[in-house]
C-alpha cells in the first residue's frame, strides 16, 4: 500500500473555475434565503404588535448584516412634522444619537433632516465637504462618520414618516447594490410605523368610547350615589346641629360634643371618598399600570352600587380569595370593567319577582392567573347570544350604545387576560375574566 507523505496530505487541490462559481452562487442563494427569513421574522413582530423600537432595531441589524462596513439608522418624524425623533441606531455612538434626537428638519439639516424635509433621497459622499452638514460636521467627525445616504420613509399615501440612513466611516458614493437594501428597509419601516400609528389611534378611540360608555353607565347609578351623598351630608348637618345645641344650652357634656364631632369627621371623610371615586371613574386619563388587588377593586365597585342594589331588592355577596396575588393593571380601567359587569347584572335582574335576587362577586387564583367572576340570578342569556353580547353595538337594552362589553373585553385583552360569559345552572349568567399575575 502506498502512503501519502505529510506535505501531500496537507495540500488542497484548488477548485476549478466552475466549482468556484458554483460555490459563489450557492453562498449568494444562502445569503438571500437568510435575508428573506430575517424579513419574515420582522414582519411577524409587526403582526404581533411588538414594540416599534424593537422592530426597527431588528430591521437595522438585518440590513447592516448584509454589508459589514455599513452603519444604519432609522429616524422618525415627530407628530408636528418638524422634528427628528430617534427610532433605531444600534451601531452608532450614543453621543451622536442623543445629539440629533429632537433636532428640526430643514433644507440644510444633514442627510436625514434634509431628506425628510424634501421627501427625497439625499446622498452625501463626503460629510466633511458637503454644505448640508455644515452645522453637524464636528458632531459627525467626533463619531467617525464620513458618508451618509438617507432615504425618506413614506406612508402608503405619500406622507413622510421618517428616514432610513446608511453611514460609512470613509468617503464613499453608492455603487448601486445598496438600492435593494434601502427599498427593503424603507418598506418594512413604513409598515411598522404605520401599524403602530394605527394601533395608537385605535387605543385613543377606544379610550374615548370607554370614557363615554363609562359615564353613560354611571348615569344609571348617579341617582342612588346622589342619595348616598345626601344621606351622608344630612348626617353631618345633624351632628353639627347637636353640637351647637349642646353649646347653646351651656351644658357641660364634653363627651357628647366629642362623639358628635367624631361622627362629623367620619361622615365627612366618607363623603370625600365617595366623591373621589366618582371623579376617578369619570375623569379620562392615560392608562397607568400598577400592582392591584382585585379584592380591593371589587369592594370599591360594590360600595358604589350598594344603594342602587338595595333599592332594587338585590342582595350583594362576595367570595373573595384570601391572599389574592397582585396583578399589574390600570386601576380606573379595571374598575370600569367591574362596574360594567355588575351594572349589567343589576339590569338583568330588574323586574324579576319569582325568586330571590342576588349578585355575587368572586375572586380566585390558579395557574399564574387571577380570576374575577360576577354572577347574577337574572333573565340569563340565550346560548346563541353568549358570544354576540361582546360584539360592538350589540345590545339587549332599550338604552345604551352596546359598547360596554366590547370595550370591557378589549381592556381585559390589553391587560393580557380574557373575558367571557357562562350560563348558570339555575337562573342568570356569570361573567368571568382572568388577568395574568406577571402581566401581559
Amino acid at each position: 500500500m502506498d502512503y501519502l507523505d505529510e506535505s501531500e496530505m496537507l495540500t488542497e487541490v484548488p477548485p476549478s473555475k466552475g466549482e468556484a462559481r458554483a460555490r459563489m452562487i450557492s453562498k449568494a442563494q444562502h445569503d438571500d434565503e437568510s435575508f428573506r427569513e430575517g424579513q419574515g421574522r420582522i414582519l411577524e413582530m409587526i403582526a404581533r404588535n411588538a414594540p416599534l423600537s424593537e422592530i426597527l432595531e431588528k430591521l437595522v441589524l438585518l440590513i447592516e448584516a448584509q454589508s459589514p462596513e455599513m452603519l444604519c439608522s432609522v429616524l422618525l418624524l415627530s407628530e408636528d412634522g418638524n422634528h427628528i425623533r430617534h427610532g433605531a441606531a444600534p451601531s452608532l455612538p450614543d453621543e451622536y444619537v442623543k445629539a440629533i434626537d429632537g433636532e428640526p428638519i430643514g433644507p440644510r439639516m444633514g442627510s436625514c433632516g434634509t431628506a425628510m424635509y424634501r421627501g427625497k433621497s439625499v446622498i452625501v459622499s463626503d460629510i466633511m465637504s458637503d454644505p448640508l452638514w455644515e452645522d453637524y460636521r464636528d458632531l459627525a467627525a467626533a463619531a467617525g462618520l464620513r458618508a451618509c445616504w438617507s432615504t425618506p420613509i413614506m406612508s402608503g399615501r405619500g406622507k413622510v414618516l421618517g428616514s432610513f440612513a446608511m453611514y460609512y466611516r470613509q468617503p464613499q458614493a453608492p455603487t448601486g447594490t445598496e438600492a435593494r437594501l434601502t427599498e427593503v428597509a424603507t418598506h418594512i419601516a413604513g409598515l411598522a410605523i404605520e401599524h403602530q400609528s394605527a394601533q395608537e389611534l385605535l387605543r385613543r378611540t377606544q379610550a374615548r368610547l370607554a370614557h363615554a360608555t363609562q359615564v353613560t353607565g354611571m348615569r344609571e347609578v348617579a341617582v342612588s350615589i346622589g342619595k348616598e351623598i345626601n344621606q351622608t351630608l344630612a348626617a353631618i348637618v345633624d351632628n353639627a346641629d347637636r353640637s351647637l345645641q349642646v353649646l347653646d344650652e351651656n351644658k357641660s357634656n364634653p363627651e357628647a360634643i366629642r362623639q358628635a364631632l367624631m361622627n362629623i369627621s367620619t361622615d365627612g371623610r366618607r363623603t370625600i371618598e365617595i366623591i373621589a371615586r366618582i371623579r376617578a371613574l369619570a375623569k379620562p386619563s392615560a392608562p397607568q399600570k400598577v400592582a392591584l388587588n382585585l379584592n380591593d377593586l371589587a369592594r370599591e365597585v360594590l360600595d358604589l352600587i350598594a344603594q342602587e342594589a338595595g333599592r332594587k331588592g338585590i342582595t350583594l355577596q362576595t367570595e373573595l380569595a384570601d391572599d389574592l396575588p397582585l396583578v399589574p393593571g390600570d386601576r380606573v380601567q379595571l374598575q370600569q370593567v367591574l362596574l360594567n359587569l355588575v351594572m349589567n347584572s343589576l339590569e338583568a335582574m330588574s323586574g324579576i319577582r319569582d325568586h330571590s335576587l342576588e349578585l355575587t362577586v368572586k375572586t380566585s387564583a390558579e395557574n399564574g392567573e387571577v380570576m374575577a367572576a360576577v354572577t347574577d340570578r337574572g333573565t340569563g342569556i340565550k346560548p346563541q347570544e353568549i358570544e354576540r353580547v361582546f360584539k360592538a353595538f350589540h345590545t339587549t337594552k332599550n338604552v345604551g350604545m352596546g359598547m360596554g362589553l366590547a370595550i370591557s373585553r378589549s381592556i381585559i385583552e390589553a391587560h393580557g387576560g380574557r373575558l367571557w360569559a357562562e350560563p348558570n345552572i339555575g337562573p342568570g349568567t356569570t361573567f368571568k375574566f382572568t388577568l395574568p399575575i406577571s402581566g401581559p
